[in-house]
């Protein structure tokens, strides 16, 4: 027997319900696919580079099929480090607005011009990178050749170990060659950087919605329906009954990645102070898990498009007991709001004045 939810006067049927709210947060927001590339400033590490010599070539040819020895930097490392650390910012400000679903990275309308501002705002700093490194190019290339130097020594002693001799100018220039050789000229390494974002809305209310209307018309008429033969008839019903079964399983699947996801985080950053506080019980509040409070306050205001009042108000009531000076704060206060907090993380959201009869027509539209 299903289950019923009274709104607004009305009797509704929970799954019913709750599938309709579903496709209406859906268009609430855009699948954002963040594409950040560059050349990665490595190469293959050969057996030759290191200097590793065998017995026979049956030998080499074994340890080429076998042993797989990783790759090498070719890149001053403070030079590698500014440009990953551009390329973290850009990931990190995504994960910051947005929820992981199946269809990729979803943020909600609601974060999309704080996500979209500051995404433009490291772009550029991805930009000036790369003209940075066409700009430092001949010094860059400068510090891989000294560096790789010494290696070049190292490697002529494992060739010569009884040498007495320092290595020629001849070989290590010809090693010094080959390493150099692995980076990519000027033009081709600026113009390896890109740094690209796309939008889509989820398909799920109209195409998707459109699809099951077919497969569903389809179920009904496949005992009449005259088919060229059994094997399409077969295929046709497979395909109806995969997509009524697939619009379940994407709704509870957006719903658990975004709505459960964040009640879950929320519920378990404040586990996570209860515990570190639960650690000093006799000292304030102390000052990092203050900062962990106040972000996630803002990162649940960004991020709760669905509408999310009773997780709010206590984040809220929580925000302004520990805004208050030290030696003013009720830490007996600021546990209490802890613990409602996960509490209520661990139920079910269901909103409460969602109107299906209104909103989920605007889902089609």
């Amino acid at each position: 027997m299903s289950q019923t939810i009274n709104i607004n006067g009305q009797e509704l049927d929970v799954e019913q319900f709750r599938n309709d709210w579903a496709l209406a947060l859906m268009s609430q927001g855009v699948i954002v696919k963040l594409s950040v590339h560059r050349w990665g400033g490595t190469a293959q590490l050969s057996f030759d580079e290191l200097g590793v010599t065998f017995e026979d070539d049956e030998t080499r040819q074994f340890m080429q099929k076998y042993i797989k020895l990783g790759t090498h930097k070719l890149l001053p490392p403070q030079v590698d480090r500014e440009i990953r650390t551009v390329e973290r910012l850009a990931k990190n400000n995504l994960s910051d607005h947005s929820f992981d679903t199946v269809w990729g990275k979803f943020v909600p309308f609601t974060a999309f011009d704080a996500w979209d501002t500051r995404n433009k705002e490291i772009r550029s700093d991805f930009i000036d990178v790369a003209t940075s490194m066409g700009e430092r190019y001949d010094d860059i290339v400068a510090d891989i050749r000294v560096e790789y130097r010494r290696m070049a020594i190292d490697v002529w002693g494992r060739l010569h170990p009884q040498s007495k001799n320092h290595p020629t100018e001849s070989f290590v220039s010809a090693f010094l060659l080959d390493i150099i050789g692995k980076i990519p000229s000027r033009v081709d390494m600026v113009s390896s950087f890109a740094y690209d974002s796309t939008y889509f809305i989820i398909p799920m209310p109209s195409f998707v919605e459109n699809n099951i209307a077919r497969a569903r018309d389809i179920q009904r008429k496949a005992d009449n329906a005259d088919f060229e033969s059994d094997l399409e008839k077969t295929t046709k019903e497979r395909i109806a009954e995969e997509y009524v079964r697939r619009k379940q399983e994407l709704i509870d699947g957006f719903l658990e990645s975004t709505v459960k996801s964040m009640r879950k985080y929320v519920a378990d950053l404040c586990i996570a102070v209860l515990d570190a506080m639960g650690k000093q019980p006799n000292r304030d509040v102390k000052k990092n898990h203050v900062n962990r409070i106040k972000k996630m306050v803002t990162k649940v205001r960004t991020l709760n498009f669905y509408d999310d009042d009773e997780i709010m108000r206590l984040l809220s009531e929580l925000e302004t007991e520990v805004d208050k000076f030290k030696g003013q704060r009720d830490k007996d206060i600021v546990v209490k709001k802890l613990q409602q907090i996960v509490a209520k993380g661990k139920e079910e959201f269901m909103p409460k004045n969602f109107n299906p009869a209104i909103d989920y027509l605007d889902v089609d539209v």
